[in-house]
């Protein structure tokens, strides 16, 4: 447990002493993203699905290009089939795909008005939890993300790239596509076209991919998702933590009325869980939107700021123990954290 709590301790200090705040601060940005590229991606043998996903990847690897796309999330099986092809191993894949999430959690750190405070809330939840565990999950939030990175309130290919990208590393990533077309302050009748062809595609995929298997997992049952009330619990604080900031616009500007519809949709989750019959489909919309905590903690500290200075430090370390406790008793407590404990990675495993 000592690496993943000495990680938590030097990101809560960049955001403490604010080392990444200016501009053109380059390196505390690419020494992060570098780390937790190596730290998630050559990880050996860490989080509950790390059988089944040596699995997945044999599986791809033996069937013919065709087929591997046909077995599941088409993104990452193709991932799988070239990397397999061309003699990696799981880690590769793992190291490609925490490439992709490290990379589009620092483009979201970067545009918001305390970095180093949304990075070191990303640790317990999204990094080590999520990334660790869900690879392709995590790898769609990465490109969602990155969509949001360069959302700016209008069309634009980009945006709408990532979040194509998004939804073949995991299907669920197109219960995020209202939060962007909604969000849009201009050309919305082309965002609405656009978003329209986005979901007929979105269901044509998840058809082909088994229509039987996606109810059966979303709709019927609680596969996977124990201890999911308290994450949605988590989830919706940040979303109320959103609501309440009060410049919004000034803090956010065209990513305003975006991360407020992202919110909304985290607030709602609470009362969903109780009615939905599916945790499953709610713990799902909540790993989606788990770098909103960020987003809502790094711009109520920036809110705290403009209004007295003196409270943004009490405020951040109040955010920091927060999440530290949250951690320990994840690791204390949570059914699944032996999956994670002790901490291995490859480079040791193998190399040294």
């Amino acid at each position: 447990m000592f690496i993943y709590l000495a990680t938590f301790i030097v990101f809560s200090t960049i955001a403490v002493l604010r080392l990444w705040e200016r501009e053109d601060q380059i390196v505390i940005p690419v020494l992060c993203g570098v780390f937790i590229t190596v730290f998630v991606g050559y990880r050996y043998q860490i989080g509950v699905d790390w059988t089944t996903y040596e699995t997945i990847f044999l599986d791809n690897v033996r069937s013919s290009l065709l087929d591997a796309l046909k077995q599941g999330d088409s993104a990452y099986s193709f991932t799988n089939w070239i990397v397999g092809r061309a003699g990696g191993q799981i880690w590769h894949v793992n190291l490609i795909c925490a490439a992709l999430f490290s990379y589009g959690l620092i483009q979201l750190c970067r545009i918001l008005p305390r970095p180093g405070l949304a990075l070191a809330v990303a640790v317990p939840n999204l990094v080590i939890i999520t990334a660790m565990g869900y690879t392709r999950q995590a790898v769609a939030v990465g490109c969602i993300m990155l969509a949001c990175h360069h959302f700016r309130g209008v069309f634009h290919w980009k945006w709408i790239g990532w979040l194509c990208l998004a939804l073949f590393f995991h299907k669920s990533a197109f219960l995020v596509f209202p939060a962007f077309l909604l969000a849009s302050n201009k050309h919305r009748w082309v965002s609405i076209v656009v978003g329209g062809v986005l979901a007929f595609a979105a269901l044509l995929l998840i058809v082909s991919s088994g229509l039987n298997d996606i109810l059966s997992l979303y709709l019927e049952g609680d596969i996977d998702s124990s201890g999911a009330l308290p994450r949605i619990l988590v989830c919706s604080s940040g979303g109320v933590a959103f609501l309440l900031i009060k410049d919004r616009q000034a803090l956010f500007v065209d990513r305003s009325k975006l991360f407020r519809n992202m919110a909304m949709m985290m607030v709602a989750l609470l009362p969903l869980y109780f009615l939905v019959p599916s945790r499953t489909i709610m713990d799902r919309i909540g790993v989606l939107l788990i770098p909103m905590q960020s987003v809502a903690y790094a711009g109520l500290a920036a809110s705290f700021a403009m209004r007295n200075r003196h409270l943004e430090l009490p405020f951040t370390m109040m955010v920091i123990a927060a999440y530290g406790g949250q951690m320990l008793v994840w690791f204390l407590y949570a059914t699944f954290a032996s999956y994670w404990i002790p901490y291995s990675n490859i480079l040791w495993v193998k190399w040294i």
